[in-house]
């Protein structure tokens, strides 16, 4: 089989290399053009060593032979591409590492001869590492990172402080290139001095580069006075919320009435409990809009708090005993942005593939939590997948027709129609840039 490999990649090859002979040879038959050619090559040999000097596989070969008329080098049992030479030494770059069955064909006047050697080729550490960063100059805090090695298969990038102890950002990445947004909690620009450790990787060893940068953030945005979104379940609520809850309960509870667990660290009169009961699919506590009519601007701020109590067991309003730890879905709590209505006024009909949402886990069952979603920490986002024709939707993005108009929050077990699930929550707020309460007082 192998043979006939071989005549199938050499048989154009031969047949010029024949042709030219056997017309040199009539001209002068009497200078014995074949002299020293074999019908058949005999006596096949192929020796290696590794080129250390070179950063990439690079291997050099002896090959020997008596009646050959050239070599050819097969990389690989499936190499359809054989390189020839008519040297005994000659070297070969080979793509990467790893076990090569290597084929030395000597070619002879009729027909070829072959020999099969197994070359070891071990993975060199990353070399050439060249690296560039490119921190924008309009205030958006845009920095373009850039990486290229040889041989590397990863890229690690860490961002610090100007210190270069303190870890601001780091991912790992298979790409050559590397974005990061900087983003400012200031209420004035600021100018930010940093440190970043780039990391060429693969298994035999790394690489790194490490470079000082600066880039400039523009000034955080605030809330305007008369934003205010707030709700401490004791009667102070502000922003036009409305817990709609669809198929799911809702409602107030004295906490004097709840277990002591539930009362522990929670100085409230009253809390909010959502209840999803079982055949309830959705589990959303909706909000509506703002009672001017207007739309909430998202891209002025999008950080929100909620404290969150999930009893391992609790007794639902209509008496159904519920066991939250039998599903560890039910630890999980999402926040969705969502925009419905178009400029025009008219509603999307397919709503719910213009949304976005942060999930978090509840740390543990019986005590309070509290849970923080920031919209402008696009990392953190999840969106329906492509299989329902859905996209990401980067909220805030200040783009015309891109500006939700609703939030809810929604239990992981939204979908599972058999799970039911009780939680208690307590003030729920839009807080400022800097992650502190705004301390809204309601009008």
């Amino acid at each position: 089989m192998i043979m006939n490999n071989i005549k199938n990649t050499i048989k154009s090859v031969v047949s010029i290399f024949i042709i030219l002979m056997f017309a040199s040879c009539e001209e002068d038959f009497t200078d014995n053009k074949l002299e020293g050619y074999e019908n058949i090559p005999t006596n096949l040999n192929l020796t290696y060593s590794l080129d250390n000097e070179s950063s990439g596989y690079t291997v050099n070969f002896e090959a020997t032979a008596e009646g050959q008329v050239f070599f050819l080098l097969k990389k690989n049992l499936d190499d359809e591409s054989p390189e020839s030479f008519t040297e005994n030494n000659f070297s070969v770059n080979f793509d990467q590492f790893g076990t090569y069955n290597v084929i030395l064909i000597a070619q002879g006047i009729r027909d070829a001869a072959s020999f099969e050697l197994v070359v070891e080729i071990p993975e060199k550490e990353p070399a050439d590492f060249l690296t560039t960063v490119e921190p924008s100059s309009d205030g958006s805090g845009i920095v373009n990172f850039s990486m290229s090695a040889t041989n590397a298969t990863s890229y690690k990038i860490e961002i610090f402080e100007q210190d270069g102890v303190t870890l601001i950002h780091e991912k790992t990445t298979t790409s050559n290139s590397y974005t990061y947004v900087f983003t400012n909690d200031l209420l004035e620009p600021v100018t930010l001095n940093c440190v970043v450790k780039m990391t060429a990787i693969n298994g035999a060893g790394s690489l790194e580069n490490t470079e000082s940068f600066s880039v400039d953030v523009d000034a955080g945005v605030a809330p305007p006075e008369n934003w205010r979104l707030f709700d401490d379940m004791d009667g102070a609520e502000c922003g036009g919320i409305l817990w709609d809850v669809g198929s799911d309960k809702s409602g107030t509870l004295a906490l004097t009435d709840l277990p002591a667990s539930v009362q522990n660290g929670n100085s409230s009169a009253t809390l909010r409990y959502h209840y999803k009961p079982s055949g309830a699919q959705y589990g959303i506590l909706k909000f509506r809009e703002k009672d001017d009519g207007t739309e909430f601007d998202f891209s002025l701020q999008s950080k929100f708090r909620v404290n969150v109590y999930l009893p391992s067991n609790a007794e639902a309003p209509d008496g159904t005993m519920i066991d939250n730890t039998d599903n560890a879905g039910k630890r999980i709590v999402r926040l969705y942005l969502e925009d419905r209505y178009r400029t025009d006024g008219t509603s999307y009909s397919d709503s719910y593939k213009r949304n976005v949402w942060i999930e978090k886990e509840v740390s543990a069952f019986d005590q309070w939590v509290t849970l923080e979603f920031d919209f402008s920490n696009q990392d953190d986002y999840k969106y329906h997948g492509a299989a329902y024709g859905s996209y990401k939707y980067y909220i805030p993005d200040g783009s015309t027709d891109k500006n939700p108009d609703r939030m809810y929050l929604r239990t992981h077990v939204n979908g599972d129609a058999g799970a039911t699930t009780l939680y208690y929550f307590d003030d729920f707020e839009l807080i400022g840039i800097d992650g502190n309460s705004l301390n809204f007082v309601c009008l």
